[in-house]
């Protein structure tokens, strides 16, 4: 439920951002983009992202944006290595509230460049391909605890079944970007990274995704 609720909300995002874009073109900012996100914890692969934001220009070098943010979490290994167990997945939902300063021409170049930060609300969601029982008397390492079964005083993991989970919690993120504008309008051609961390349960969410995209202003 909460899944689908952040994809709705993400497209909601987009067509709003679209119609104040024809109401108020200048003071919207705006973007959409893709990329690689390259997670930081352990045992946990490659994989791609998406991200649409809207917000307001406060003046000439400042912006506040909104923004919904999709990151794969592929595990680079089988889901409870080296237990024989089925295959699984993860993906981050995020929504957001970002501070961007920005300088859109450097030396009167169609060259740019900005840092952003701020900090938001991260859904992470892990499932497995089945219902799937951890073997009694298993003894207990640290990825359990990122795909949701935990470990007793004893050293071992629980013993349940786990089709899926999901946590959420608070984060931050930081980057910096570049831009390209495209001839004398305001849309620009973008490319960004920012380091993201957020508190999940058990084992915190660290990643840097690598965004390519559109800005309009």
């Amino acid at each position: 439920m909460a899944k689908r609720f952040l994809l709705l909300l993400g497209l909601l995002m987009t067509a709003w951002s679209i119609r104040v874009q024809a109401q108020e073109p200048s003071r919207l900012t705006f973007a959409l983009g893709g990329g690689v996100s390259a997670p930081l914890n352990q045992n946990v692969g490659v994989s791609g992202n998406f991200i649409t934001g809207a917000g307001i220009t406060l003046n000439r070098n400042s912006s506040v944006e909104g923004d919904f943010t999709y990151s794969g979490l592929p595990p680079s290994l089988s889901v409870l290595h080296p237990i024989s167990a089925p295959s699984g997945k993860m993906s981050l939902y995020s929504l957001g509230a970002n501070y961007r300063y920005h300088i859109d021409s450097i030396r009167g170049s169609l060259f740019g460049a900005y840092i952003i930060g701020g900090g938001g609300w991260y859904y992470r969601h892990a499932s497995v391909d089945k219902n799937y029982v951890v073997p009694p008397q298993t003894v207990c390492q640290p990825i359990y605890y990122w795909w949701g079964y935990g470990c007793d005083a004893g050293g071992y993991v629980y013993s349940a079944t786990v089709a899926y989970k999901g946590t959420s919690a608070g984060g931050l993120n930081v980057g910096s970007g570049f831009t390209i504008r495209l001839a004398d309008s305001p849309w620009k051609f973008y490319t960004e990274a920012r380091y993201t961390y957020a508190w999940n349960s058990f084992i915190p969410t660290k990643l840097i995704p690598v965004t390519f995209g559109f800005r309009y202003n």
